[in-house]
């Protein structure tokens, strides 16, 4: 029976690999047979199902009427981020944020150093109703395993995830802002602190390291391209698939040097205050038809498309933005060890540094006012 289920998997195409529960499934040994053991190992028993016998009918409402149920949060009117409790709406140190480039504090501090990032490994994508999220990295061998240390951050952190946020207006898709100002879409790399749990690490004030990265309309797919295939097979909430050979690096701008600081929160329930955010100045090119692939995604309702996965921005309460530009590199200008990194103004740099010229400022001035325009090109307005 099972070689005849084999066969037909090779002359037929559509047939999709998922983790969700179909009509009929593999048993362990013979998905064994199939996937290499180590990526059995890491993912578990994958079933597999027939796209083409999927019915989209009265029959498939009650085979999904789970995906029905009331969520607990979500971003519709009854349960969208005004209604979210706790912490979320009693926090001081809240994300998203608007970065206002008139309100930046200068951060003199070393590169932020990306390791592994141009491994290539196995991955989940999953839409789990709120997000497409891809995951699997803590599988990866401990050497290869994606990470980041520098850049300001006390220690090592590991990639745990990476999801995105988008809407289904260009104009609101990004959960941060610059000077009230969306991009259409949003990248979030999840990190956690090395020695710490996830559970550890939400309850620490410095558990966890998010690179947000911003993504414009353009004609280039590259960054997005190895994620297509995955996208249409997670149309469903709770449906996942594998990628494989997958490398994170092709989601990291060309230049890393320059990006905005600040400490934040989950833009989740329960948005725990334990956030080290690092938002990128330069974004990446998206192709429209990769966007709509986001937008084609279907939330806790079977059926209907989750169109709008944005927390608004939460008040800065005192918090200060910092804006690390290339010019700015510490340990080139000051010649001091990089764990000692320090967030000034312009006049204590002046002060604190003597090697730290007026030029650098102009520099990281011109970096500021580089990326302004940029939105703003990208946004229309100009």
């Amino acid at each position: 029976m099972f070689l005849f289920l084999f066969l037909l998997t090779i002359v037929q195409s559509n047939f999709e690999f998922v983790r969700e529960s179909g009509d009929w499934s593999a048993s362990d040994s013979n998905i064994n047979s199939i996937f290499p053991q180590n990526i059995a190992n890491q993912f578990g028993t994958t079933k597999i199902r027939r796209a083409a016998e999927m019915d989209f009918g009265k029959n498939a409402e009650k085979q999904h009427k789970h995906h029905n149920h009331h969520e607990a949060w979500g971003y519709d009117d009854d349960n969208g981020p005004h209604k979210w409790g706790k912490q979320c709406q009693h926090g001081t140190r809240q994300s998203p944020v608007d970065i206002r480039t008139s309100n930046l504090e200068f951060a003199v501090i070393n590169e932020l150093q990306f390791v592994n990032y141009d491994v290539s490994g196995a991955v989940e994508i999953k839409n789990n109703g709120h997000t497409v999220v891809v995951s699997g990295f803590e599988k990866w061998q401990n050497r290869q395993r994606p990470y980041i240390y520098g850049g300001g951050l006390n220690g090592k952190y590991l990639l745990a995830q990476f999801h995105f946020h988008w809407a289904a207006d260009h104009d609101d898709g990004s959960e941060h802002t610059v000077n009230a100002l969306h991009y259409p879409i949003e990248l979030h790399l999840v990190h956690v602190k090395d020695g710490l749990s996830l559970q550890e690490a939400v309850d620490a004030s410095d558990g966890l390291a998010v690179i947000g990265i911003f993504y414009h309309i353009g004609d280039d797919g590259t960054s997005m391209a190895n994620l297509e295939s995955g996208l249409k097979r997670v149309a469903e909430k709770d449906t996942a698939t594998l990628i494989f050979n997958y490398t994170v690096g092709v989601h990291l701008p060309p230049n890393v040097e320059n990006f905005y600081r600040y400490s934040g929160s989950l833009t989740t329930p329960g948005c725990n205050e334990a956030v080290i955010w690092t938002v990128m100045a330069e974004p990446l090119p998206i192709l429209m038809q990769q966007l709509e692939l986001f937008r084609a995604v279907q939330g806790p309702t079977f059926g209907q498309r989750l169109t709008d996965n944005v927390r608004p921005v939460q008040p800065l309460n005192g918090r200060r933005v910092q804006f690390r530009s290339s010019a700015l590199n510490r340990h080139r200008i000051c010649n001091v060890s990089s764990a000692a990194d320090y967030v000034t103004t312009r006049s204590r740099a002046t002060r604190t540094c003597t090697a730290l010229h007026e030029s650098l400022l102009h520099h990281a001035l011109i970096a500021v006012a580089s990326a302004v325009i940029m939105t703003m090109k990208q946004q229309g307005i100009m």
